[in-house]
């Protein structure tokens, strides 16, 4: 009874898997879809998978240096462009770069027929599945020397040639000229060369041509980039008789020295300028020695300052570190004069002729300085004492020493008048007579000091101008041997 259903399902079913089957036969195709050029694509994708596989799977050992005759030389081609400085570490004698390398060299056993696969003349593998050169930096003060990310890609082309493009952060020694600080120039060498193979396996070259070109630098403000210049060394050494290449970069650098001009050299001079003015201040004024002390400490600081920067086994000494010393020194001086000019202008002992001739007569008039020559041998001007509520003139107790000493009517008053008059009168003419010696003394004192703060001043004088040339000789002269010293470097590097 079930038939006629089984036998209606089965025509059911065929017709609608006919009708199926006509509307997908009526879609277009994916060629039809696709533009021709993903074809192209696709089979591009394909032939580079092809050359992949074909290429590496008989490719070896990635320590093995690629050449199919043991004794021939694998050339490198080295590049090194500079994209900046990143430290000048003077004190420690180093410095570090951002450097963009390129190495290029032939692989033997990576080489193809492009018209084989599909016309590809490039691909990009990872640096880490060939071998590479193992070029190192000799004077490398990192913490190792594995300075390449091994995660970067190398460009095969079909004749063998591997280019490899790998930006690397150098750190070397570099040897410090600081004798014309801060107007220096630094050359820093590196040498490159590989660590496991001689001459006769691997042979470094720069590269040259306008690829070479350093025209990627970034300035920093500081350092000014000069000039790159390569040259291929080859040495021997007695252990082996195969050569051995290196590959020495010599990096010029010019320091910028318009910020220690600034707050270095300028206000060290305005100091030095300072510490001369001392010596226009009066002998007797107490702060000369307080002026004097405070530039010599912040002449020190200065120096501090550049000792600080200056590498301490350096092969030579800074000249600005020589001209610091210099006015150190001459600050030094100015404090020891003040204190001898000070001491001079308190001194009241009497003068010897000898040094009244040398200073008041003769320097004086050299330093072209006037002095008062009146006080000595002057008599006594009239001077007051006073004691207590009494005021005292010199001139009436003279006077009334006098009198009192004519109505004596003898050469030997006082005596007199002990004898034959009242007591009183003779006690105070001894009193007189003390008085009078006293003041004339006191005055003497006064001119005796007069004469020798007049001393002082023409030492001061005297000082000032041997200062002042000592100071713009010295200046003139470490200034003159920087400027010219620097123009010879420069000359000599370009």
């Amino acid at each position: 009874m079930n038939h006629p259903r089984i036998v209606l399902n089965v025509v059911s079913n065929g017709l609608l898997f006919i009708s199926l089957f006509n509307v997908v036969k009526s879609q277009p195709t994916i060629s039809e879809i696709m533009p021709p050029n993903n074809t192209s694509n696709g089979s591009t994708v394909n032939h580079m998978l092809l050359l992949r596989d074909n290429l590496f799977d008989a490719y070896g050992s990635v320590y093995v240096r690629p050449v199919r005759d043991g004794k021939s030389t694998t050339v490198v081609t080295f590049r090194m462009l500079l994209h900046s400085l990143l430290d000048m570490d003077t004190k420690n004698q180093r410095f570090k770069i951002s450097t963009w390398v390129k190495m290029t060299w032939r692989d033997e056993f990576l080489q193809w027929n492009s018209s084989e696969y599909g016309g590809i003349d490039v691909i990009h593998v990872p640096a880490a599945s060939i071998w590479r050169p193992d070029i190192t930096l000799h004077s490398n003060t990192e913490d190792t020397f594995e300075l390449v990310k091994p995660d970067t890609f190398v460009e095969l082309r079909p004749e063998g040639t591997v280019v490899w493009y790998v930006p690397i952060i150098y750190g070397s020694t570099c040897l410090q000229h600081v004798r014309y600080f801060p107007f220096d120039r630094q050359e820093c060498t590196m040498k490159f060369s590989s660590w496991a193979y001689d001459g006769a396996a691997l042979e470094p070259q720069a590269e040259a041509g306008a690829d070479a070109e350093q025209i990627r630098f970034t300035e920093n403000g500081v350092w000014s980039f000069i000039s790159v210049t390569n040259e291929v060394i080859t040495e021997y050494f007695p252990c082996c008789p195969e050569p051995y290449y290196h590959l020495e970069f010599t990096i010029v650098f010019q320091r910028n020295a318009g910020f220690y001009v600034t707050y270095l050299i300028l206000p060290c001079c305005f100091l030095s300028a300072l510490s001369l003015l001392v010596f226009l201040l009066p002998p007797d004024c107490g702060e000369k020695l307080t002026l004097s002390i405070t530039n010599l400490l912040a002449l020190v600081v200065f120096q501090q300052l550049i000792a600080e920067t200056m590498p301490p086994n350096g092969d030579e000494l800074p000249l600005l570190g020589t001209y610091f010393l210099a006015m150190i020194i001459m600050v030094c001086v100015s404090v020891v004069a003040t204190v001898l000019v000070i001491s001079i202008s308190h001194n009241s002992t009497q003068m010897h002729p000898w040094i009244k001739t040398l200073f008041l007569d003769v320097l004086s008039k050299v330093v072209c300085l006037k002095v008062d020559m009146d006080t000595e041998g002057s008599e006594p001007t009239p001077h007051k004492m006073t004691n207590g509520s009494t005021s005292f003139d010199e001139g009436n107790l003279n006077s009334g020493y006098n009198e009192l000493s004519a109505v004596t009517n003898t050469d030997n008053g006082i005596s007199s008048m002990t004898s034959t008059a009242d007591p009183n009168i003779a006690k105070i003419l001894r009193i007189m007579a003390f008085m009078k010696n006293e003041m004339v003394s006191q005055s003497d004192k006064e001119n005796r000091q007069l004469l020798w703060k007049q001393v002082s001043k023409v030492i001061d004088r005297c000082l000032f101008i041997i200062l002042v040339i000592y100071a713009l000789a010295i200046s003139l002269t470490i200034g003159t041997y920087i400027y010219m010293g620097s123009e010879t470097v420069q000359e000599h590097d370009e």
